[in-house]
């Protein structure tokens, strides 16, 4: 059996692997077909919401345990360990919270008429500021405008 061939990897690891390379494939062409176009960002808004969804039902399994965890906990020690667990899984609210303004982003795109929306060979690269470093993103501001919140 070859070395890096997959065959002894475990669950988690094969769909890391799976993750890692577009679900298993090479990349494809993006389309140029308008409604190619609507059907990738409609499909990108279904996945973001599963990804959602999954983060939500780890979190709160992990939490659960934790509360259980923590009622049989022997000593203080132990107890503040499964209370550090607890406060490490506010990361799903900040990534919940990124992930539903980008699927607002896309779902935003959708309702444009057919054709209005290109998706670039190249992904785009932030422009820099002065000092020559790239912008973290989009402001806020920028963000509610897209999103026609004004």
């Amino acid at each position: 059996m070859a070395v890096g061939s997959g065959a002894n990897r475990g669950p988690v690891e094969a769909r890391q692997s799976r993750l890692s390379t577009g679900a298993g494939g090479p990349a494809r062409p993006l389309p140029n077909d308008p409604r190619r176009v609507d059907a990738a960002l409609r499909a990108a808004v279904t996945q973001l919401e599963s990804a959602v969804q999954e983060q939500e039902r780890a979190v709160n399994r992990i939490l659960g345990l934790t509360e259980l965890l923590i009622s049989h906990a022997p000593d203080r020690q132990s107890r503040l360990r499964i209370e550090a667990i607890m406060e490490s899984c506010a990361f799903q609210d900040l990534t919940g919270q990124r992930i539903r303004k980008v699927k607002a982003l896309l779902s935003r795109l959708t309702t444009l008429p057919p054709g209005s929306v290109h998706l670039a060979a190249m992904p785009m690269v932030p422009p820099a500021d002065e000092g020559g470093a790239p912008h973290s993103g989009l402001s806020q501001a920028e963000v509610d405008r897209l999103l026609g919140k004004r």
